[in-house]
C-alpha cells in the first residue's frame, strides 16, 4: 500500500508543484497521514489507492479533531 500510495503521490505531483510555496508542505502532510494509515488500508486492499489515501487522510484528521477537542475542553474552566 505504502508504494501505491508513493505512486498516487508521484502522479499528483505537478498539482503540488503549481501551489504556492506555503501550501506545498500541507500537500505533503496530507499524504504522510495516509501512509501513517498504510498498514490498516492494506487489509481493506482497495483496487484504487485514492480511497485508501481519502480514508486515511479523513481518519488523521478525525483524530487531531479529537485531540483538539479534548484539548478545549480540558481549557475550560470549571464552574461550580
Amino acid at each position: 500500500m505504502r508504494d501505491r500510495l508513493d505512486r498516487l503521490e508521484s502522479e499528483w505531483q505537478p498539482f503540488r508543484r503549481s501551489l504556492r510555496y506555503r501550501h506545498q508542505d500541507d500537500f505533503d502532510r496530507l499524504f504522510e497521514r495516509a501512509r501513517s494509515h498504510a498498514d490498516a488500508a492494506s487489509q481493506q486492499n482497495p483496487r484504487d489507492a485514492w480511497r485508501a489515501f481519502v480514508v486515511g487522510v479523513l481518519l488523521a484528521q478525525e483524530r487531531e479533531l479529537r485531540r483538539l477537542r479534548e484539548q478545549s475542553e480540558d481549557a475550560q474552566p470549571t464552574t461550580e
